[in-house]
């Protein structure tokens, strides 16, 4: 049946927009999560390699990129866990292609590098069977560029946003908390042909995070700048509401990524670390609401600037799914099970083909309008096929896992 009703939906994606709202009866969410990805390269991208996407508009149509946005890379890491969940060959086509698409990304600096071509080459190379040199090269160039252009010895961490340590007089230093995800390149390089000091890198831009970015109760601030010396000069956020409150979001980073810092290292501090900042992201998001998805700022008025932000759930149920495996600890499987539940809500899946994404009330930043995210969809598949992999338990036959 699941085959069956996403086959229709497929057949159907070019008349949805005169023929109404179509019967979505039998569809599993799996089979919504392919079909959603499927108009995404078929209608939104054409099919072209080279073009990518981020954040809807407030009507849910996808707003094409260029493969220098940071999200570029989350459009194959979707297409190549859609192929690990069917074992379908045209999501491992459509992951190629737009892998091939994100090549560039490894020669150029960003400090998002890890995920335009972790999730990219990474995946094809960790999960979708593609080990070969070609892939490895780019993976290991992608974590020099990232480590030459980003790292600051003295500081200790790698630098966000535009600047560049080739010019190490231009200050502040920023760090955003973001920037702890896209550690996940230079620690597997450094574990598989790279540079091994590369992992210490990674540690020490880890620990100086958690020293200056996470409060005593495990909430995050969003940017720490530094001065040349690797003293703070600055404490703010970029897309909170204030400096000293915290974007859910942000929090959902730190709680992801230490418990992949963990994976590698195998430090027990960075499991700690986690297990804090998701103490602190439930409990702050159980204090805004009862249905397991926060707004886009934990301390900001529950207003018409305050959006929801369904990605900030899906990171942290893929988050809490690591902790489970890690751990053991049925607690954490509970977590995963409340966000995936909630996020597979009428509420929050986004059930008209009409809408790009596949969730809804998603979030850029504080202040700016809900909207559909191409890294919520991300986070979410990703769940998805750590639960089938991962999860003792069944989830309710409409997620067709």
């Amino acid at each position: 049946m699941f085959r069956k009703s996403l086959l229709i939906i497929l057949l159907g994606i070019g008349l949805f927009s005169c023929a109404g709202k179509p019967d979505m009866s039998g569809v599993t969410v799996l089979g919504l999560a392919e079909a959603k990805a499927a108009r995404m390269a078929e209608v939104s991208l054409m099919n072209n390699g080279e073009q990518f996407v981020s954040y809807t508009d407030e009507k849910g149509l996808w707003r094409v990129k260029s493969d220098k946005t940071w999200t570029s890379g989350f459009v194959p890491g979707e297409f190549w866990y859609l192929y690990a969940l069917s074992g379908e060959g045209v999501w491992k086509d459509r992951a190629l292609l737009w892998t091939e698409g994100c090549r560039s990304r490894a020669y150029a600096t960003d400090n998002d590098t890890g995920f335009q071509v972790f999730d990219s080459f990474g995946l094809a190379y960790t999960l979708g069977g593609e080990v070969s040199q070609d892939n490895l090269d780019v993976l290991l160039a992608g974590a020099d560029i990232l480590v030459n252009q980003r790292f600051n010895h003295e500081i200790g961490c790698f630098r966000s946003w535009k600047q560049s340590i080739v010019k190490p007089e231009i200050l502040p230093f920023e760090v955003n908390i973001d920037q702890l995800m896209n550690l996940e390149l230079v620690l597997w390089a450094g574990l598989n042909g790279g540079n091994p000091d590369y992992i210490d890198f990674a540690v020490s831009h880890a620990d100086r995070t958690w020293e200056n970015h996470v409060r005593e109760d495990g909430s995050t601030f969003h940017v720490v700048d530094y001065n040349g010396d690797g003293s703070v000069c600055l404490k703010r956020t970029h897309q909170g509401w204030m400096d000293d409150s915290t974007w859910s979001r942000g929090q959902s980073w730190a709680v992801y990524a230490y418990a992949m810092l963990y994976r590698y290292t195998g430090l027990e501090r960075m499991l700690e670390r986690s297990i804090k900042c998701l103490e602190y992201f439930v409990m702050a998001t159980e204090y805004q609401t009862d249905d397991w998805v926060p707004y886009s700022d934990f301390d900001a008025p529950l207003d018409g600037d305050n959006p929801r932000d369904t990605s900030a759930a899906a990171v942290v149920a893929s988050a809490c799914l690591e902790l489970y495996h890690i751990t053991g600890d049925e607690l954490y499987l509970d977590r995963a099970e409340s966000f995936i539940l909630a996020l597979g809500s009428e509420e929050f899946l986004a059930w008209d083909m009409n809408y790009d994404s596949l969730l809804l009330k998603g979030s850029e930043k504080w202040g700016k309008p809900e909207v559909g995210a191409i890294f919520g969809d991300y986070f979410f598949v990703e769940a998805l096929y750590r639960w089938s992999e991962w999860s003792p338990r069944a989830l309710p036959e409409s997620f067709g896992l």
